[in-house]
């Protein structure tokens, strides 16, 4: 594909097949002639030709825009001889340049230069020439294309007939006309007049809905347009800028050729503006609710694909499906501690590329897990890299830095473990080295430890969400135990490793140095009590992302409904811009099927619509019935309001999201809520801790209570992790998370104990350089300020050719060959002085 061309949209299409047929036209008629013999074939010729003559006369149109001015820059630089004395200048500073040794020397100099004297007259000339040859290919071939389709049509008209000659070539002309037309409608314009305004009424959301592969269409033009055409129509104004500072024309007269000029490129110009790239990114994540680069992530590599484009350091929404750097080795160990234990994940990553790369997981682990360390090593090098834990903005800064940097020198391996929800985590790893040579890929090694509660009989393994840059085959090794294992599905871990021996769950307490006692009782002891006289508030996501989970919409309802009897329920529909979100009672209540699903909405926004809504009243819980939404479409400048109540996020369908943002996963510890997916889970969590106040989760009862604090406290030193990530937990419900003094506070309990929380990443480290980085970060007032992960690549503009930038100065041309013909005379002179002159 020529880069000039891109990405073909259907006008420029029909441009470069209409170019095609008329160049294999021409060659075969040069090789075969007119086929007289034969009635048929010369009927096609004639069409054929006729699409000769179109391209004929359209390419030499738009060549005589930059082909008069060019041989005007020329005529006006040879006349004025600027050029002569440049080459005088050149042939100066060469002679002033020498210094001649002897007679002999002197000689072989001037010989030398006649010589390429007349080689700088060649090259002269040939330059000339080749002007010639450009100035003159516009006529030349309008000549040659408009003879080739008048020797046929001459030659079918003698002969069959000259009219039904007349009326190929007319009817093929009004044809390609039409197929112009129709081809030159861009669908971005549709796409945004339809978006321009938020619709109004139900019955109107519908029908843009019907719209939506016409509307997906146009967005992704919009987004696209830098691979797709040559330029935006309004940026296309070399010849308005051009023509004036070579013929004595006013602008206004400029801007009329640059129209004309324009008009003519229209197949390969785009009907809008640059803004219009953002735009369609923006009207795309709240029509269809997700991110473009996440929903269309295949086309937008292709479109990538079609010019060249300098791909991010940073792993991207658009890399989530890449296969770049190979799973090569996977290893899980299993220390067991009773009813919990110690898992530790070993990873071997290739990368084969000549890049330096990026991966990033996302996976969940059960809610009461606690990562207990992480490790990095390098080929060669015997001791691993250990991880620091500290503030989750400090670390993610001196990540982000990194990345950055690895764009103006050598990379170096820093990773970045993070917790980003209840049950959610991030880990990024960066670089997986490039390819020392071919066979010799870049290696990284990776250690993870957690601990985690038997659920079952099994140990957990953690359950991916997300995957970025990389992949794994049924070559990959994978081992459980020690012993070679393969799963028959394309998983990243299964879900959980049979224990050796199933252990009946166990009460543990554990005294931190800070002066908390934790204790975990299992549930099975605990009864969990009947939900009564609660005022309960339902929020309804009624964003387009649910319509696929209307089933599991309905059984949630009817559970909510159930508990209607003995508690008071309100009842709140979101909705996305255009129509109010709603209070409603039961009755008025729709059922699943009923609900028009529409628009994005964001978690916070929809807790902002509640907060709205509820007009001061008090709840002792919120539900919120939603999906795994889209974490990347929430933004650092929205703020979640403190929730009434208990609030726990219903995330139906069984997929919970990457991520939450900072503030909410502030607000489910502050209010006691909760993550899960299914309501009756919800209720039964809800209604454990509203009577036991204490926390649930995973089959346990986690109780924190004071304790004298001590420097060396009586406690299960195996079983401090657990008790430190619950008493973070239990200490940011009563605790004002908005100083960074409570902050600290926390994050001393996390790097004591050496665990990740959401307020305190790991983070590994390989140079003393780095580490300064991060005690420079952990000092700022931020540390603890985490920017959201949209996940977005910013993608490289390929250029605009028609564009002024691209324009040469009027004697750019003809200085360009005279400066390069001089410095080759100058370049070769040199090369025979030093091979004449002998080394002293």
């Amino acid at each position: 594909r020529m880069f000039i061309f891109r990405e073909l949209t259907p006008a420029s299409t029909l441009m470069v097949a209409a170019g095609a047929i008329a160049i294999a036209t021409i060659a075969l008629e040069l090789a075969f002639g007119y086929a007289a013999y034969h009635k048929g074939l010369a009927r096609f010729q004639v069409m054929a030709h006729t699409v000769v003559l179109i391209m004929g006369l359209y390419v030499a149109a738009v060549l005589l825009f930059y082909t008069v001015p060019i041989l005007c820059q020329l005529l006006y630089s040879f006349i004025r001889f600027e050029w002569f004395g440049a080459l005088i200048d050149n042939i100066r500073w060469s002679w002033a340049m020498y210094d001649p040794q002897n007679l002999a020397d002197l000689i072989e100099f001037v010989m030398s230069g006649v010589a390429h004297s007349l080689l700088i007259i060649f090259m002269f000339v040939l330059f000339g020439f080749s002007a010639s040859l450009f100035v003159a290919m516009p006529y030349a071939l309008v000549n040659m294309f408009v003879r080739s389709w008048g020797r046929i049509l001459q030659a079918f008209g003698r002969q069959y007939s000259w009219q039904q000659g007349w009326l190929l070539t007319g009817g093929i002309a009004a044809t390609f006309a039409v197929l112009c037309f129709v081809t030159s409608a861009q669908p971005q314009t549709k796409a945004f007049t339809l978006l321009e305004s938020a619709p109004d009424s139900e019955i109107a959301r519908q029908a843009l809905v019907r719209q939506s592969p016409q509307i997906r269409q146009g967005l992704l033009n919009a987004y696209l347009f830098p691979y797709r055409y040559l330029s935006p129509w309004n940026e296309a104004n070399a010849v308005k800028w051009w023509y004036p500072r070579v013929f004595p024309i006013t602008e206004e007269q400029a801007t009329g050729f640059q129209n004309i000029h324009n008009a003519l490129l229209s197949p390969f110009l785009y009907q809008g503006d640059r803004a219009d790239l953002e735009k369609a990114a923006d009207l795309y994540a709240e029509f269809f609710d997700t991110p473009i680069q996440k929903a269309e992530a295949e086309t937008i590599q292709h479109a990538l694909q079609s010019t060249v484009n300098q791909d991010s350091v940073e792993a991207s929404l658009l890399n989530i499906s890449d296969r770049v750097v190979a799973l090569t080795r996977q290893e899980v160990t299993v220390d067991p501690h009773g009813d919990w234990a110690e898992v530790t994940l070993y990873e071997r990553y290739e990368n084969n590329t000549l890049d330096d790369q990026e991966i990033v997981y996302q996976f969940s682990l059960p809610e009461s897990t606690v990562i207990t360390g992480l490790w990095l090593a390098e080929p060669g090098v015997s001791e691993r890299y250990r991880f620091v834990v500290s503030p989750r903005g400090a670390a993610q800064q001196v990540y982000k830095q990194e990345i950055e940097r690895a764009q103006r020198t050598w990379a170096e391996d820093p990773a970045l473990l993070e917790q980003v929800g209840p049950q959610q985590y991030r880990l990024r790893v960066f670089p997986i080295p490039r390819r020392e040579s071919r066979g010799n890929p870049g290696v990284t090694h990776l250690w993870m430890t957690y601990q985690v509660m038997q659920e079952e009989g099994t140990w957990p393994l953690p359950q991916l969400t997300e995957k970025r840059n990389l992949y794994w085959t049924n070559r990959t090794e994978r081992y459980r135990s020690g012993q070679a294992w393969q799963h028959p599905e394309d998983v990243w871990y299964e879900a959980a490793l049979p224990a050796e021996t199933q252990i009946a769950p166990q009460e543990h307490t554990a005294t931190l140095a800070e002066g908390y006692q934790v204790t975990a009782t299992p549930i099975a002891q605990v009864s969990p009590p009947p939900l009564q006289n609660q005022h309960i508030a339902i929020l309804v996501d009624t964003s387009r992302s649910m319509d696929v989970n209307q089933g599991t919409l309905a059984n949630a309802l009817a559970e909510s409904q159930a508990i209607a009897a003995h508690n008071n329920i309100d009842w709140y529909l979101t909705s996305a811009e255009g129509i109010p979100a709603k209070r409603l009672t039961e009755q008025e209540l729709p059922t699943a099927k009923e609900i028009s699903f529409y628009g994005s909405l964001t978690l916070t926004e929809q807790l902002q619509q509640f907060e709205t809504l509820r007009q001061g009243d008090q709840y002792d819980a919120v539900f919120v019935l939603t999906d795994a939404g889209n974490y990347e479409l929430e933004t650092d400048t929205a703020t979640a309001p403190t929730v009434s109540g208990s609030l726990w996020f219903v995330h139906l369908g069984g997929d919970v999201p990457p991520a939450y943002s900072d503030d909410l996963q502030q607000q489910l510890y502050i209010s006691r809520g909760g993550v899960t997916t299914n309501v009756a889970e919800a209720i039964s969590r809800f209604a454990t801790e509203q009577q036991q106040d204490a926390t649930v989760m995973d089959g346990y009862q986690w109780e924190i209570a004071s304790a004298p604090a001590t420097e060396n406290p009586k406690e299960n030193q195996s079983f401090a992790p657990f008790a430190a990530r619950q008493a973070i937990r239990w200490l940011s419900r009563s605790q004002d998370l908005s100083q960074v003094e409570s902050l600290d506070g926390l994050h001393a309990i996390a790097k004591r104990t050496e665990v990740v929380t959401p307020y305190s990443s790991m983070l590994v480290l390989v140079n003393d350089r780095q580490r300064q980085a991060l005690a420079e970060a952990e000092a700022s007032a931020d540390r603890f300020s985490r920017a959201i992960e949209s996940g977005e690549d910013t993608l490289t503009d390929p250029g605009n050719p028609l564009n002024t930038a691209v324009i040469p100065e009027g004697q750019a041309p003809l200085g360009i060959a005279i400066g390069g013909a001089a410095l080759l005379w100058l370049a070769r002179r040199r090369r025979s002085q030093s091979i004449a002159t002998p080394p002293r």
